[in-house]
């Protein structure tokens, strides 16, 4: 692999930053909204998910499911279709993931907030939007935690519904990566909606865009991702009747 292609597979890393790990620090003083959208959020992450996935990047287009069954998982291609070199690589790299549920969620963004309070970007009488420099995290390298602190992050909470409604990631001024690229422009976007079954908030999109250059040549990455289908599912893989023993109902509106 080039050093051009490491760089940029670093960046990747990053593609979801507040959804990544499980361990929660707690932010101080949260406004109750963005308290109680984050809880949500939280809750989401309680719960196994099976769900479809469509990728797409400048070389790969190819659709799965993912499957929990306790502590395994399956990953499953859908279409029948020849994949490249380039889609392979990127099947074999996403199958190997046996949490690809917990990334649906925005687990990690009360520990990206940090200490933090946030600043108010954006109001209107539907959403809030909030913006933070997001603080490093735990399972980060030291290498990521570099690029993150680049970055800036902005969180749109619904106001009717009490839910994180998208994530923006994005960079406020060109940055270099891993010394050999140079990046103009960031920006990641992630949507939420509420499930049916559950009303807990689920990631529907994620749209990253990178425009920056490495080795005197222009670089261009779009990688977009879509994700459907969900189903809850108990520890044995079973679908879930109910979820009594989760109090889902009181994440349903806020106070």
């Amino acid at each position: 692999m080039s050093t051009l292609c490491r760089a940029f597979m670093a960046l990747s890393l990053i593609a979801m930053p507040l959804v990544f790990g499980a361990s929660m620090a707690k932010a101080s003083e949260l406004p109750p909204l963005l308290e109680h959208a984050l809880a949500r959020g939280e809750a989401a992450n309680q719960i196994r998910w099976a769900f479809t996935t469509n990728f797409q990047n400048n070389n790969a287009d190819l659709t799965f499911r993912f499957q929990p069954f306790g502590e395994r998982h399956q990953f499953t291609l859908l279409q029948p279709q020849t994949l490249s070199s380039e889609g392979e690589r990127i099947y074999a790299r996403l199958s190997e993931d046996e949490d690809a549920d917990r990334d649906i969620t925005h687990q990690q963004a009360r520990q990206a907030l940090g200490d933090q309070h946030p600043l108010v970007v954006e109001e209107t009488d539907d959403y809030i939007i909030y913006e933070v420099q997001p603080q490093p995290w735990d399972d980060l390298d030291s290498d990521e935690v570099g690029l993150i602190g680049h970055l800036r992050a902005q969180m749109t909470v619904d106001k009717a519904d009490g839910f994180v409604s998208q994530i923006r990631l994005y960079n406020p001024e060109p940055f270099h990566a891993m010394v050999v690229a140079r990046v103009d422009e960031f920006e990641e976007i992630m949507t939420f909606e509420p499930e049916p079954v559950t009303g807990l908030p689920l990631m529907v999109s994620l749209r990253q865009e990178i425009r920056g250059r490495a080795l005197f040549q222009r670089l261009h990455q779009l990688r977009q991702e879509t994700y459907s289908d969900f189903v809850p599912m108990a520890e044995q893989g079973v679908e879930l009747a109910c979820l009594d023993a989760i109090c889902v109902s009181e994440f349903l509106s806020p106070e």
